[in-house]
């Protein structure tokens, strides 16, 4: 009887881990080959912070804050400034319709390079996209908003210049007609909703 309880402690002692150090030896490789193809593409943005009280920092002198809507069909550019008359900002807005499903890019870029030589100090672009907009032509237009191609050097590598780097996202907030007549729909008391 203590012979058999004996044998049993000393099987129950030596485990096999043959299967499971085949295991490993199958899995990392797989791992390190897939982790080989892996790669993350990032595009830097921020989210616009709510800061009551404003700024004690002073603003720069002839910059210009950028804000394109990005819809399925078109492109609106318009700008904003302390410093600047609103006058100068309303001949910088423009807009572009999409043609044959590709987005305006190089137009956009061509505009940016444009204010961005009159007022060069400028930095951010703020971006309010469409909710249905699909995500390759969300990136197509933002790689024409951050850099463009100014030269090459002697190798010939190409050399980008910053345009508008810093890209804020925000929601494109559409009013709704019904909310829009408010007040002023036919048979309302003056100050009441109908």
């Amino acid at each position: 009887m203590f012979d058999e309880l004996r044998r049993a402690k000393e099987e129950a002692e030596e485990l096999d881990l043959t299967p499971v150090m085949n295991l490993f030896m199958v899995l990392i490789p797989f791992l390190l080959m897939g982790a080989a193809f892996f790669t993350v593409g990032v595009i830097p943005t921020s989210t616009p912070n709510h800061t009551p009280g404003g700024s004690n920092a002073p603003p720069n002198p002839a910059s210009v804050s950028a804000s394109l809507v990005i819809e399925p069909d078109e492109l609106r550019l318009t700008f904003s400034s302390a410093d600047v008359d609103p006058a100068q900002l309303d001949q910088l807005s423009t807009q572009w319709s999409v043609e044959n499903g590709e987005m305006p890019a190089q137009k956009l870029q061509d505009h940016l390079r444009s204010v961005k030589q009159k007022y060069p100090k400028s930095t951010t672009l703020i971006v309010l996209p469409s909710g249905d907009l699909p995500y390759q032509k969300l990136v197509s237009v933002l790689d024409k908003t951050r850099e463009f191609k100014s030269g090459a050097t002697p190798e010939g590598d190409p050399i980008y210049t910053e345009l508008f780097p810093v890209t804020v996202f925000s929601k494109l907030i559409k009013e709704d007609p019904a909310e829009a007549a408010g007040d002023d729909a036919p048979g309302a008391p003056a100050g009441e909703a109908p």
